[in-house]
């Protein structure tokens, strides 16, 4: 991969040094229309994320910013007028940022003299770069922060997740309920998990990895998953997982099946409680895939240190390393200020660029701000604590308000977005409400990325079958349950319109219309475990009523093999199930063969390369995606100066495939499955059969906010190859091809059929 660096503008270099020093703050505030706790947590809000990412002093990197959050929330949010409110913003931020100063509109901002010493001589000037959100705490991305003149820790880049498995045949065990269980415990905001799959061949039946259920424990805690096994099941592959930050400890990890009379009779596994000393011996790096050999950006290690049972257990972590070099050249030039509005009639004047002398900032004391977080917090949450979910909104807004690279391409008034998420917050009583309220918040940053999850929010279970928009209506397109057919019209779920629950389920997800439709789809019907549901059905012209019960996974809708040669010589091979050392097997084959169709309506199995086999030049398209340079707030034209920017330079690989080459995509192709379209789409590839894709690419960021939700979002922008716009746009198909009731009555794969006509037409 090649990288360059792209200025944005000369004329940044020419800002003034200091935007809000000495003068009056020469802007109208905004006008507070809001309720006087809103607005009082809305100037905690702006000033909230300011100070943490972009005020720079060494006081500020010496506390705890979660608690900063909640306990600035609880402090601000009675405040009865602005003049109280700014004294209180004032104490606040006294101990952490004493160059910080607060006025109301029409004041002028005192001078600071730490911002302007006698004499530069001997002085480091210290100011924040962000490569990214550098606090994500997912180990991909390449994203990073730190202070220029200051060393920081940063993760290693590498894999999402950190997961050893192992699998054991599933046969002896076919009908039976089976439990995985084991002892884990976590520190540093950690989530731990263990996850069991069950497999049939090239399909997934019952998959729990925990995501809605992890573990957050300091002690030693049960964690267990409890499934089916299939009738036709093949095998069952297990592991722990992790990803985020903190650290997870594994131990006594135990299989087992249940037998006729209800009890659990263990199934062997190798090493189940760490104690070999050889790790890899008995596990293997990944989620069952056995071509991997490491976890890349990841320490799973042995440790002695009290483990749950025996002498040792299983600790993962992601990788670290001390960064002294400067991310980049950019910075904010000494003395540099932000005047920041923070309603409520109130503005702050923050130093962007502090000068240091003897590796203290100046102007700010370090112990005094550790002072002033020292014994407990002020009130310790017990259950769900709205002021708590309060601070996830403060850090989930301000982490997109300033790091989010897409702000540019779509028109949203982020700022009622603030006000309208603190509203919600407000009235949150339980933590599905609180998931809800930061679920809206990242809806309104269109992103097809971002996701929530949140400890403790209910688990909801699957309906024995799948639907599509279809000819306008909802269609079932799989079915595990013999009362509900392929091609029902849905016509209503416990007495309520099927539109209109797909209707609130897209309204929670975010992304483009195409995008969110899919994971509206994916929700539909989803409720309480063990729950029924009522079904008002149309068929063949008849309305029907049936009653499911929800449980288990999606129904599966693969119809052929990974890799399929048809009797005129034409393949098909599904690009999300067949391993490229599978296709190398047959490249030459491929390459004579009359026609090849490519199937990314999924996510590919890490195979792009099969691109060299179409290119017939090298890929010199080295722009498409970029990470910003942030060294200023609120996502202005100054913030990011530059951009880094990259792309796979894929070469040309022998032998070529010549003949006809067709793609199948749609909209649950998203992210890397872009990168693959996109280059398809700029090289001209093949034809591209199907709808748009997702329209969201890019390395995903995490946010881990203060009760331990976690909130996803795209961290670097992607384009077209041309420059063009991608972002909800996706790539477009050449030839599009929608679904018919009759087709998936018939069990048809109408976009394939409509790409194995076009590789078979004659040239």
């Amino acid at each position: 991969m090649r990288s360059s660096i792209v200025a944005r503008s000369l004329a940044i270099a020419l800002l003034a040094a200091a935007a809000c020093h000495g003068g009056t703050t020469g802007q109208t505030s905004v006008a507070t229309a809001v309720a006087p706790r809103i607005a009082n947590l809305h100037a905690f809000a702006r000033i909230y994320g300011v100070l943490r990412w972009f005020h720079p002093s060494d006081a500020a990197t010496a506390i705890d910013w979660d608690r900063f959050a909640i306990e600035g929330a609880r402090r601000v949010i009675d405040a009865p007028d602005g003049r109280v409110l700014r004294a209180t913003l004032t104490d606040l931020i006294a101990p952490i940022a004493p160059t910080v100063h607060i006025v109301a509109t029409g004041e002028r901002f005192p001078d600071e003299p730490a911002l302007y010493p006698g004499s530069a001589g001997g002085l480091d000037v210290v100011a924040w770069e962000h490569k990214g959100y550098g606090d994500s705490t997912l180990a991909a991305g390449g994203y990073a922060s730190k202070r220029r003149h200051r060393e920081r820790i940063v993760a290693v880049p590498g894999v999402l997740f950190a997961s050893l498995w192992q699998a054991v045949d599933a046969t002896p065990f076919r009908g039976s309920r089976l439990r995985l269980r084991g002892k884990l415990r976590t520190a540093n905001h950690a989530f731990g998990q263990l996850w069991l799959r069950v497999e049939h061949g090239d399909a997934t039946g019952f998959l729990d990895n925990m995501d809605e259920r992890p573990v957050v424990s300091t002690t030693w805690e049960t964690a267990e998953i409890i499934g089916t096994v299939d009738a036709d099941a093949t095998r069952i592959v297990f592991g722990t997982l992790m990803g985020g930050a903190g650290t997870t400890w594994y131990d006594d990890i135990e299989l087992a099946a249940q037998g006729p009379d209800g009890a659990w009779k263990p199934i062997e596994i190798k090493d189940p409680g760490f104690e070999s000393r050889d790790l890899l011996t008995s596990w293997s790096p990944g989620i069952g895939n056995p071509r991997l050999t490491s976890i890349e950006g990841w320490n799973a290690l042995l440790d002695s240190s009290q483990p749950a049972s025996g002498s040792l257990s299983l600790r993962v972590e992601a990788a670290t390393k001390v960064v002294t070099d400067e991310l980049f050249a950019d910075a904010p030039r000494p003395g540099e200020t932000v005047d920041v509005d923070l309603g409520s009639g109130l503005r702050a004047c923050v130093p962007l660029a502090l000068y240091s002398k003897g590796g203290h900032t100046i102007g700010d004391n370090s112990a005094t701000a550790r002072r002033a977080q020292a014994g407990p917090p002020t009130v310790t949450p017990v259950d769900f604590d709205a002021v708590s979910g309060i601070a996830d909104v403060i850090v989930v807004w301000n982490v997109l308000e300033h790091f989010w690279p897409y702000w540019d391409v779509v028109s949203v008034d982020w700022t009622a977005e603030l006000d309208a998420a603190l509203e919600d917050a407000l009235d949150d009583r339980h933590v599905d409400d609180h998931v809800a309220t930061l679920r809206r918040l990242s809806a309104a940053a269109p992103d097809g990325h971002a996701s929530t999850t949140c400890r403790g929010e209910s688990l909801r279970a699957n309906p024995p079958f799948a639907v599509d928009v279809i000819e306008g209506q909802v269609v079932v397109i799989a079915s595990m349950d013999q009362a509900v057919a392929r091609g029902d019209v849905v016509v209503s779920v416990d007495g309520r319109s099927a539109a209109e629950l797909l209707a609130a389920d897209e309204a929670l997800a975010s992304g483009s219309p195409q995008w969110r439709l899919v994971r509206a789809r994916r929700l539909f019907g989803t409720g309480p475990v063990g729950s029924k549901l009522a079904l008002r059905l149309r068929r063949g012209g008849a309305d029907l009523d049936v009653t499911v019960a929800r449980g288990g996974n999606m129904p599966g809708q693969v119809s052929h093999p990974p890799i399929e040669r048809f009797d005129d010589g034409v393949y098909y091979i599904d690009l999300g199930r067949a391993a490229m050392t599978e296709i190398n097997a047959i490249m030459n084959r491929l390459a004579s063969a009359p026609g090849v169709v490519f199937d990314v309506r999924g996510r590919p199995d890490r195979n792009h390369q099969i691109l060299s086999h179409l290119l017939t030049r090298s890929d010199d398209s080295t722009a498409w995606s970029a990470i910003p340079h942030v060294i200023r707030p609120d996502h202005a034209s100054t913030s990011i100066p530059t951009w880094e920017t990259s792309g796979w330079a894929m070469p040309v690989l022998q032998p070529h495939i010549g003949g006809r080459v067709a793609f199948l995509t749609g909209p649950g192709a998203i992210s890397y499955a872009e990168s693959v379209m996109g280059l398809v789409e700029h090289y001209h590839l093949g034809e591209i059969v199907g709808s748009a894709t997702a329209g969201t690419n890019g390395d995903v960021a995490e946010i881990t906010e203060p009760t331990g939700c976690r909130t996803t979002f795209t961290g670097l922008r992607v384009t077209r190859h041309d420059g063009a716009r991608h972002h909800l746009v996706g790539v477009q198909p050449t030839i599009p091809v929608s679904r018919t009731i009759a087709g998936v009555i018939a069990g048809r794969d109408e976009i394939l059929e409509k790409a194995l006509s076009y590789v078979r037409a004659t040239k």
